[in-house]
């Protein structure tokens, strides 16, 4: 394996850690700085905020410098900022740290895979790309739950000192590594937002939004759930490890499954298995106890798997909508999906406030619904 991909990579698995983490920090973060569970859902919505807008506009302004600094530049903001999170002495602190943090972040994403494929040799660029984006999955399956295990059994400000030293050695690696004169796509912004007359590109994008804000009801408050099971902060690591099964899983094989089905097709059954999933979060409080954590376990893994498999679905069929401007649809795919988080952060915040996380399932559910009728309803291209 190119030993640049590697670095990309490592880099990718930082980032999506902290990423995925953030959800399994936030009891303890809550009860660290007497905030409410729903309070602290203003970490993950001003971070989706911020990488649902800062991403386009910096990658649209930063087209023309090389793409050594832009990934070196995205890690060491995430560096910074995750320094910062880590010495919070106070709540609107870490709000503002972890929504500058995502510029780092989304900067870095939006680069990392179109670097990888201008690295590598011809005809091994889906290699490339498989290399880096199972960095995200394996941080998801290793990061974020060995992330929640020693923020429940020592203090969660260690994981975030543990991000910042390895964000930090990943920027000077990619600074190093990553070979000089790569240049990224020039396009303005006005060429971005021209995309969006592409037919059925709108309803796709707000078919995103509505699944994202619907699956991340429970991804963003799983310690809220958690503990309305009745079950101790120290089983988070349990259904966070089951997210990670779930997205390697479907890293592996869902794009397989979307190239059989065709596109369409496999964005529609996901939609579908969604709502299945998310209606089965329902039955937990009426399972005993010692049910409730098997039960988290299946939901958990199988929403991840689902919700990855949309994703992947989803992006080839933007690239189908668009097929002018796959990079620009494909962005716009991934603000919309921020968008969505952000809102379910909000949303979710107050719903868990006033009503109770098991009341999550009964928002999602509809949202999901919605989503659905989005899916089947968008027109697409027939060639």
């Amino acid at each position: 394996m190119d030993s640049r991909l590697f670095w990309l990579a490592l880099a990718a698995f930082v980032g999506s850690t902290e990423g995925g983490l953030v959800s399994g920090l936030l009891p303890s973060i809550a009860e660290d700085m007497n905030v409410t569970a729903g309070q602290t859902g203003q970490l993950v919505m001003g971070y989706s905020l911020a990488y649902a807008i800062g991403t386009p506009v910096l990658s649209a302004l930063l087209g023309g410098v090389a793409r050594r600094r832009v990934l070196a530049g995205g890690q060491l903001t995430l560096a910074v900022c995750a320094l910062l999170i880590a010495v919070s002495p106070f709540f609107a602190w870490m709000v503002g740290a972890r929504t500058l943090l995502a510029i780092g972040a989304g900067l870095f994403t939006a680069t990392a895979l179109a670097t990888a494929a201008m690295i590598a040799p011809p005809g091994q660029r889906g290699r490339a790309l498989q290399v880096v984006s199972m960095g995200q999955s394996l941080a998801a399956l290793l990061g974020v739950p060995l992330g929640a295990y020693v923020a429940t059994h020592y203090n969660w400000r260690l994981d975030y000192f543990a991000v910042s030293i390895a964000a930090f050695a990943a920027a000077v690696a990619l600074y190093l590594k990553v070979p000089k004169g790569l240049h990224g796509d020039t396009q303005t912004l006005g060429d971005r937002v021209r995309v969006l007359g592409n037919r059925g590109v709108v309803p796709a994008l707000l078919t995103t939004l509505l699944s994202a804000v619907a699956t991340s009801f429970p991804v963003v408050f799983v310690g809220a759930l958690v503990a309305s099971a009745g079950l101790g902060r120290e089983v988070l690591p349990v259904p966070l490890f089951a997210s990670g099964v779930g997205a390697v899983l479907a890293s592996a094989t869902a794009g397989r499954l979307a190239d059989r089905l065709g596109n369409r097709t496999a964005v529609i059954s996901a939609c579908t298995a969604v709502i299945a999933v998310l209606a089965a979060y329902l039955l937990l409080p009426y399972l005993p106890t010692t049910a409730r954590l098997v039960l988290l376990f299946c939901l958990y893994g199988s929403l991840s798997y689902v919700a990855w498999g949309y994703w992947i679905a989803h992006c080839s069929e933007m690239a189908h909508l668009a097929p002018n401007s796959v990079p620009v649809a494909i962005s716009l795919n991934l603000t919309a999906f921020n968008m969505g988080v952000a809102i379910a952060a909000g949303v979710g915040g107050a719903i868990v406030d006033g009503w109770g996380a098991d009341a999550l399932a009964y928002a999602s559910v509809p949202l999901a619904l919605v989503a659905l009728g989005l899916a089947i309803a968008t027109p697409t291209r027939t060639a």
